[in-house]
C-alpha cells in the first residue's frame, strides 16, 4: 500500500480545485458590462447538470477566496488544505468587511496545513473575534437573518427537513419533541426515540394529532397508475418534487384519511379538458391542472420545484399569437421564469412537451415532461412555435432552419421570447399568483 500516493493525489486534487475557484470567477466579470451572475448560474448548471443553489454558492465562495482570501486560496493551490476545508474560512469572514477578512487571512497564513475542517472553523471562528470583537451581535444578528428550512430527498421514499434557527429556537424545539417522545414511551408506545421525535415533528406541523383544527394544509400530488391504486400492479408511484416512490407508499397515502396527497392518476378516468379557447390569456383550470400534472416539477434542466409552486408560461408568447393550450404551456419556478425572459435566452416546445432550451452562448438543451401528452393533444394542436432538431439532438449551438426561423421570429415579436429581457412581473406567463396553488 502506497500511502504518500494517496497523498500526492489528493493534493493534486485540492490544486484541481483551485484552477476550478479561479475560472468560476474568471466566468462573473464585475462591473459595467460584465456577465450577470444569476443568467451564468442558471446557464453554468445546466452545463454540469448540477441544482443551481450549488453553483451560486460555488460563485459566491470562487469571489470570497479570489477577492478576499488570497492566501486561504493559495493553500489550497499548494495541495495543503482541499475545498471544503477553504469553505470554513469562507463562511466565518463572509460577515466581515474585506479589510477585517484580509486581517483574518493574514492570520491564520500556515495554521491551516494537517488540521481537520472542524478545526479550521474554530481557528478561523477566533480571528474573526480577534479582530472584531464588538461585532459579535452584528454578526448573530445577520446569520439569524439567514435561518431557512430546507428539504433533501432521500432513497427508497424517505427525506430529510433540516431547520436553521437561532441556537435557542433550535434547542427549545428539539427538547420539547424530546419531551413529546419520552411521555408517549412512558405510555407504552413501542417506537424508538428517534422514531417518535421525527413522528411528533410531524404531527405538529401536519396537524394531523396536536395540530390546530381546520388550518391551512399544503397539497401534494402523488402520481400513480389505476392498476397500481387498485393493487393489481406494483409499478412506482412519483411524488412531485421527490421522485418515485414504491406502490406500497403511493397505496398507504392514498388508504390514509388525514393525508394532504391529491391523487393523480395516469391512466385517464373522466377524460378532463384539453382543448380549450386558445384566445383567452389564462388557462382554464382544467389546463392549468394537466399542465401541472403533466409536468410534475419546473420544467427547466436540473430544477425540482414542484409543479404546485411554478408559473405557467407561454413559450410562444401570447402577444406573438401563441395560444393558450397544454402545448404551449410549461411550468417554470418563479427564478427560472425569470431567466426565461432574459436577453439571450430562447424556448421552443413542440407538441408532444418536449422543450428545447439555448443558452445565451449557443448551448441547447432538451427538457422532456415525465409525462407524454395525451395523443389528442400531440396529433390536433396547434402550438405557433418553432421545433427544431430532428434528430433529437440536445447539445451543440443551434444551427439552420430553426435559428433561421427564430430570427424572423425574433424580428416580428422582440428579441429573446418576445420581451427583450423583460422580468417576470411583466413578461408573458398565463397565471402568475394565481397558478400557485401548492397550498389551499
Amino acid at each position: 500500500m502506497d500511502l504518500d500516493a494517496v497523498v500526492r493525489a489528493r493534493r493534486r486534487i485540492a490544486q484541481a480545485q483551485a484552477d476550478y475557484v479561479r475560472e468560476l470567477r474568471a466566468l462573473v466579470a464585475d462591473g459595467p458590462g460584465g456577465a450577470c451572475g444569476e443568467p451564468v448560474a442558471a446557464e453554468l448548471a445546466v452545463a454540469l447538470a448540477e441544482s443551481e443553489h450549488v453553483i451560486r454558492r460555488e460563485l459566491a465562495r470562487a469571489k470570497q477566496l479570489t477577492t478576499r482570501l488570497p492566501r486561504t486560496l493559495q493553500a489550497l493551490s499548494d495541495g495543503d488544505i482541499d475545498l471544503p476545508k477553504a469553505a470554513k474560512v469562507v463562511d466565518q469572514t463572509e460577515v466581515l468587511s474585506a479589510d477585517r477578512a484580509a486581517r483574518v487571512d493574514e492570520m491564520i497564513t500556515g495554521k491551516l496545513v494537517g488540521r481537520d475542517a472542524g478545526s479550521i472553523r474554530r481557528i478561523a471562528y477566533r480571528a474573526v473575534h480577534k479582530v472584531d470583537p464588538e461585532g459579535a451581535a452584528l454578526r448573530a444578528a445577520q446569520r439569524r437573518e439567514r435561518r431557512k428550512v430546507e428539504i433533501v430527498h432521500r432513497d427508497d421514499a424517505m427525506a430529510s427537513i433540516s431547520a436553521t434557527l437561532p441556537a435557542d429556537a433550535a434547542s427549545a424545539t428539539y427538547a420539547s419533541l424530546d419531551r413529546m417522545a419520552r411521555s408517549a414511551r412512558n405510555h407504552g408506545d413501542a417506537r424508538t426515540m428517534d422514531q417518535l421525535r421525527a413522528d411528533k415533528l410531524a404531527e405538529c406541523v401536519i396537524g394531523r394529532s396536536g395540530g390546530r383544527p381546520g388550518s391551512a394544509r399544503a397539497e401534494i400530488y402523488v402520481h400513480v397508475d389505476l392498476p397500481t391504486l387498485m393493487g393489481l400492479a406494483e409499478n412506482p408511484a412519483h411524488l412531485a418534487g421527490h421522485g418515485p416512490v414504491p406502490a406500497t407508499v403511493a397505496r398507504r397515502i392514498a388508504e390514509d384519511p388525514t393525508s394532504t396527497w391529491r391523487r393523480v392518476v395516469t391512466d385517464p378516468l373522466n377524460g378532463a379538458p384539453l382543448e380549450v379557447d386558445r384566445k383567452r390569456y389564462r388557462p382554464t383550470k382544467a389546463v392549468a391542472d394537466y399542465v401541472k400534472v403533466r409536468d410534475k416539477e419546473c420544467r427547466f434542466p436540473g430544477c425540482h420545484r414542484p409543479a404546485a409552486y411554478v408559473d405557467l408560461d407561454h413559450v410562444t408568447p401570447h402577444g406573438c399569437d401563441g395560444p393558450t393550450c397544454a402545448a404551449n404551456l410549461i411550468g417554470l419556478c418563479r427564478h427560472h421564469h425569470v431567466v426565461k425572459h432574459t436577453a439571450g435566452w430562447w424556448f421552443e416546445v413542440e407538441p408532444d412537451g418536449t422543450l428545447h432550451i439555448t443558452t445565451p452562448r449557443g448551448a441547447c438543451h432538451t427538457s422532456r415532461p415525465p409525462v407524454e401528452l395525451c395523443d389528442s393533444v400531440a396529433a390536433g394542436e396547434r402550438t405557433g412555435v418553432t421545433v427544431g432538431g430532428e434528430d433529437g439532438s440536445n447539445t451543440g449551438p443551434t444551427r439552420g432552419r430553426r435559428a433561421r426561423k427564430r430570427r424572423r421570429r425574433a424580428n416580428r415579436c422582440g428579441s429573446g421570447n418576445g420581451f427583450s429581457g423583460a422580468r417576470a412581473s411583466s413578461g408573458d406567463h398565463a397565471s402568475g399568483r394565481d397558478s400557485r396553488v401548492g397550498t389551499r
